[in-house]
C-alpha cells in the first residue's frame, strides 16, 4: 500500500475525524486541567502524568478509529473494502494528514515547553531564596555565603525550626529578645556556605508545605521544641516552678509532642527525598544524654517512616540542661562540623 492509498484508507475509515476530534478535546481538557491543578496547588508531577496520558491516548484513539466505526446501531468493526468499495485517494488527504501531524507537534512542543518552564521557575525560586538570604546577611557577611560569580551551583538550604517558648530557648539574652534557638544557630552557622532559613514553631504548627517550597537540604529542629510550645499553650507547667505540677500529664504531653516531631520529619522526608535532618537537645525529655536512647529514637522514627532511614542524626548539646549553651566554643564547633558532614561541605563550598 503506497502513501496515497494509505491516506485514503485513513479517511475511508474515519481516522482523520477521530484524530481531529481527539486533538481538539485534548487541548480543551489540558487547558482546563492546568487551571484546576494550579488552583488546588497540585504537585507539578500530577500535570505531567495527566498530560502524558493525553498524549499516549492519541495513538490509541487512532487505532480505535482504524478498526471500529460508530453507527446508529452502535460500535462495530469497519467492514472490509469489498463491502464498502475501494478507497480512493484525494489531494486533501495529504493536506489533512500534514495538518494533524502539525497540530500534534504543536501540542507536544507546548507540553515540553511547559515542563521546562516549570523546572526553570523552581530553579529561579531557589535562587531568589538564596539571594534574599544573602541580602539580609548584610555587607559584612562572609564571602562563602554567596555563590561565586558565573557559577550555577545551588547553595544548600538549611531550615532551622524552634519555638520562642522561654523554657525552650537556651540563652538568657535570646529569651529576653523573644528569640529562638534558631537565632543563635544562625549565628553559629553563619560562616558556612549555606543559606539559612528560620522557622518559628508553635503548638498548632502545620507549615510543612511552606517548608518544602524552600527545597531544604537540611532541617535542624529542637527535640523538645513542640513540647515547650504546647506546654506554654496549654499551661501544664514544669516541676520546678508550678504548684500542683502533674508529672503524668506532662509526660503524656511530651509523648504527643514527640509524635508530632516524628510526623513532621516523616512527612517532609517522604515529600523531599533529598532532605536530611538533625535533631538536637541538651538532654531533657527521656534519656537523650544516653547514646543508646538516641540511637533507639532514630531507629523508631525510621521504623515509623522507612524513607527516613539513614537521613536522621542527633546531637547531644554539651553541658546538659543546666549549662548547655550556643556560646560555648565546643558546642559551636560541634554543630558546624555536623552540618558540614551531613551536607558534605568542603572548605570552599558544596562538593
Amino acid at each position: 500500500m503506497n502513501l496515497q492509498k494509505f491516506l485514503a484508507e485513513l479517511r475511508h475509515r474515519g481516522v482523520f475525524k477521530v484524530a481531529a476530534a481527539y486533538l481538539a478535546s485534548a487541548v480543551v481538557v489540558l487547558e482546563v486541567g492546568t487551571h484546576l491543578f494550579h488552583n488546588f496547588e497540585a504537585p507539578h508531577w500530577v500535570l505531567k502524568v495527566f498530560t502524558s496520558l493525553l498524549i499516549l491516548g492519541f495513538p490509541i484513539a487512532c487505532l480505535m478509529g482504524w478498526g471500529f466505526e460508530f453507527t446508529p446501531d452502535g460500535v462495530r468493526p469497519v467492514p472490509a473494502h469489498a463491502e464498502k468499495g475501494p478507497a480512493t485517494s484525494k489531494r486533501s488527504d495529504t493536506w489533512l494528514a500534514a495538518l494533524l501531524v502539525l497540530l500534534l507537534g504543536v501540542l507536544v512542543a507546548s507540553v515540553v515547553k511547559d515542563w521546562r518552564g516549570a523546572k526553570g521557575e523552581r530553579a529561579a525560586s531557589a535562587t531568589v531564596v538564596a539571594d534574599s538570604a544573602d541580602a539580609s546577611a548584610g555587607p559584612d557577611a562572609p564571602p562563602a555565603d554567596r555563590p561565586a560569580a558565573g557559577t550555577a551551583r545551588r547553595i544548600p538550604v538549611v531550615v532551622i525550626l524552634d519555638t520562642p517558648a522561654p523554657r525552650g530557648v537556651y540563652e538568657q539574652g535570646t529569651r529576653e529578645k523573644a528569640g529562638t534557638n534558631a537565632d543563635d544557630l544562625n549565628d553559629v552557622l553563619r560562616d558556612l556556605p549555606v543559606t539559612i532559613q528560620k522557622e518559628t514553631i508553635g503548638a498548632t504548627w502545620e507549615r510543612e508545605e511552606q517548608i518544602l517550597r524552600q527545597r531544604p537540604d537540611l532541617i535542624m529542629i529542637h527535640r523538645s521544641g513542640f513540647f515547650h510550645a504546647m506546654n506554654q499553650e496549654f499551661g501544664f507547667g514544669y516541676p520546678d516552678d508550678s504548684a500542683g505540677f502533674d508529672e503524668a500529664r506532662a509526660k503524656w504531653l511530651y509523648e504527643i509532642a514527640d509524635n508530632k516531631l516524628v510526623a513532621v520529619l516523616g512527612f517532609i522526608g517522604q515529600s523531599s527525598p533529598g532532605t536530611a535532618f538533625v535533631v538536637y537537645s541538651r538532654g531533657t525529655g527521656g534519656n537523650w544524654n544516653d547514646d543508646q536512647y538516641r540511637a533507639d529514637w532514630v531507629r523508631n522514627a525510621e521504623g515509623r517512616f522507612p524513607t527516613l532511614r539513614g537521613r536522621v542524626t542527633t546531637i547531644l548539646v554539651p553541658g546538659g540542661p543546666g549549662a548547655g549553651s550556643f556560646e560555648d566554643a565546643a558546642t559551636r564547633e560541634l554543630f558546624r562540623q555536623r552540618v558540614r558532614g551531613v551536607l558534605e561541605l568542603s572548605e570552599g563550598g558544596p562538593t
